[in-house]
Parts: structure tokens; C-alpha cells; sequence
């Protein structure tokens, strides 16, 4: 940050509204966490949809990836929304910004002292960027979670397992 008034003619303000690096980076990491759990699950969804068993092999085939499923699950268990924080996006703090010196004025309430602390900020954008990424993560992940539940807690009838093998290959493909 440089101080206010060394532009020539005056510095010109932007809006600029911020969040806590400490928000944008535990984000981050949710969003990744995330996206190894749908990894894992779209690898399940995978088996159906890259195998091809024989007129003898759907029931193996099948109890195979059903194992697979069931491992998965117990490897990746649900995360309670509860205990993220999914929905509800930080508050912004609203800054105003110099394009030409790079100088930033955040305003707060004087409370007749002067405390100076380093905070490192993240722009606005780049943080709704980041939710909007991790929102798509949470979303494969439940889509595929609901895949690999299905597959793991459904048994065929006897006799059925190419038909219900079929069924799931084709909701893996969509």
C-alpha cells in the first residue's frame, strides 16, 4: 500500500471490497477436499461405465464395484453442512482503491486510539470465484455420492445383475 495523495492531481477511488485471507484459504481447502471426495466417488461411477463383462461376469463384475462403493462410503464419509459453512458467503469488507498508486483506504470507526495490525485481504472477486468452484465441488460430490450409495446398498435379484448393471451404467453416463 503507498499513502494517499502521491498521485499526480489527486488519487481517484474505486470501490474495492475485500475479504480475510484466512476465509479465501480455508475456502480453498474445502474446495479441495471436496473435489478428492468426488474423485473418489466418480471413480466408482467410472467402473460402470468403462467396464464391459461377459454373459457370465455381471454378477462378479457387479459385487465388484459394489465393494468398491461400500469401501469408498466408509473411506469418505458425509459432511455434516452443519459444520461447514457452505451457504453463507463471508462479509465483504468495502475498501476504496487507487488504480494509479495502488493505494487502499479502508475506513473504520475511530474509537480514539490507533491500532495498526497487518491483515492480508483477498479481492472480492477472486473469493466468489473460489465459492463458486467449491459450490460445483459439492455438487459432483453429492451427485456421485448418491451414485456410489445407490450401487452399494442395491442387490439385484437373481438373474437381473446384467439389468441392473445397465441401470447404473446409464445414470453413470448422465
Amino acid at each position: 500500500m503507498s499513502r494517499f495523495g502521491t498521485c499526480d492531481g489527486g488519487c481517484g477511488e474505486q470501490k474495492l471490497e475485500l475479504v480475510p485471507t484466512v476465509q479465501y484459504d480455508s475456502l480453498a481447502a474445502l474446495t479441495s477436499t471436496t473435489r478428492v471426495r468426488a474423485e473418489a466417488f466418480g471413480a466408482v461411477a467410472e467402473e460402470f461405465a468403462s467396464r464391459h463383462p461377459g454373459a457370465e461376469e455381471w454378477e462378479p463384475a457387479y459385487r465388484s464395484v459394489q465393494n468398491i462403493a461400500r469401501t469408498t462410503l466408509g473411506r469418505y464419509p458425509e459432511v455434516d453442512a452443519r459444520d461447514v459453512e457452505w451457504d453463507e458467503p463471508v462479509e465483504f469488507a468495502t475498501t476504496w482503491w487507487c488504480a494509479e498508486c495502488g493505494g487502499i483506504d479502508a475506513p473504520q470507526p475511530c474509537l480514539g486510539i490507533c491500532i495498526w495490525r497487518e491483515v492480508e485481504w483477498v479481492n472480492g472477486a477472486c473469493y466468489q470465484e473460489q465459492r463458486a468452484r467449491a459450490l460445483a465441488e459439492r455438487e459432483m460430490e453429492r451427485r456421485w455420492r448418491g451414485l456410489a450409495r445407490r450401487v452399494a446398498y442395491v442387490t439385484p435379484r437373481a438373474g437381473q445383475w446384467e439389468r441392473g448393471w445397465r441401470a447404473f451404467e446409464a445414470q453413470a453416463r448422465a
